[in-house]
């Protein structure tokens, strides 16, 4: 923005076409809008056994109470665990991180709906890249989706254990086939549906990646203060949590192929961990990092980097992950100053 000798104002743009209103952005708003609210009935509407009565899925099994049994030595835990054994010892509660990070992300996404609303039909704020938004919006509507039908699928098979009868109370549709497989029954059933959610998620995650990739928020062009703000972070946070997140249901899912009973007693309480430092974090660390390093996009690592540095043991492959995603985060943020430096 510059001023001429007569005191009248210039605003430069860069080279890039945009439009003063668009309806296409408006579009895209209310899908995400929709589609985060489709995710939060379905949240709700999955919480397992509520008063001896299962929830409107039939279900009386919680995400948890799944996943809980083949917890791994990088799944996320209570904050800050001193030891190993704070880390697996078994809770009613389980990790705190999950019900964080979907609260902000709904939170955040409601409020970034309502953005690309305003933006699009607000003539005083330029639009760029309006196919970009459009086609980022609908991506990431989509993921949202299918993250709404996680649950239901990842549940599908297993059973719950009332520590009150001692009882093992089957769903509807656990079909168990006895397999001699550790001494435990195996269920093809919720072997199925493990891998299904994990393909669910993964799909949703590729989704999430291709909108940012598509619109690239961090380096639009111009005062775009609200894209700073709500699309660049939203978007970034989003595809980082779902990638950590669909990593996590593929251990669960490879976990029970091999011990279906799960890799810790259940339900006593764990009382010692067995578990090595898993190669699993470094090396998911080192993908997710290259990814933010190509959209370019340095919020992508976060999720994870606060997973593994604040919420598991400070193990070397730990750290050493947390050292990656800082790399990452620190390349791409150089790369998006450079980019809209130019």
């Amino acid at each position: 923005m510059n001023a001429t000798a007569d005191g009248a104002i210039i605003i430069e743009h860069p080279p890039e076409p945009y439009v003063k209103t668009s309806m296409l952005l408006v579009l895209g708003g209310f899908a995400l809008l929709a589609s985060v609210v489709l995710l939060a009935i379905f949240a709700w509407a999955s919480q397992g056994e509520n008063e001896g009565k299962p929830d409107v899925f039939g279900k009386r099994v919680t995400v948890r109470e799944v996943a809980e049994r083949y917890k791994a030595p990088w799944t996320p835990g209570m904050f800050w665990p001193r030891d190993a054994f704070m880390h697996t010892k078994k809770t009613d509660q389980g990790s705190p991180l999950f019900k964080i990070v979907w609260t902000f992300l709904i939170a955040w996404f409601i409020c970034a709906s309502f953005y690309l609303i305003f933006a699009g039909a607000v003539s005083s704020i330029e639009v760029f890249r309006e196919g970009a938004h459009l086609r980022a919006a609908m991506c990431v509507a989509a993921a949202w989706c299918l993250c709404a039908i996680w649950p239901v699928l990842f549940r599908t098979g297993s059973s719950t254990h009332n520590a009150a009868t001692g009882l093992t109370v089957p769903s509807a549709v656990d079909e168990k086939v006895d397999v001699p497989m550790g001494g435990s029954t195996h269920s093809k059933t919720k072997e199925f549906f493990l891998w299904l959610s994990f393909v669910v998620l993964f799909i949703a995650a590729v989704f999430a990646v291709v909108g940012c990739a598509d619109l690239q928020a961090w380096t639009l062009p111009g005062p775009q203060y609200g894209t700073l703000l709500f699309l660049g972070p939203g978007y970034g946070l989003f595809a980082g949590w779902l990638l950590f997140a669909a990593t996590l249901n593929l251990r669960v899912a490879i976990s029970y192929n091999s011990y279906p009973s799960g890799t810790l007693p259940w339900p006593e309480t764990r009382t010692e961990y067995t578990h090595r430092g898993s190669l699993w974090p470094p090396a998911l660390a080192l993908v997710i990092a290259c990814i933010a390093v190509l959209i370019p996009d340095p919020v992508v690592p976060l999720p994870m980097l606060i997973a593994i540095f604040l919420f598991t043991p400070r193990q070397k492959t730990h750290l050493a992950a947390s050292f990656v995603c800082v790399v990452g985060i620190a390349v791409a943020a150089l790369l998006v100053v450079l980019e809209r430096s130019e």
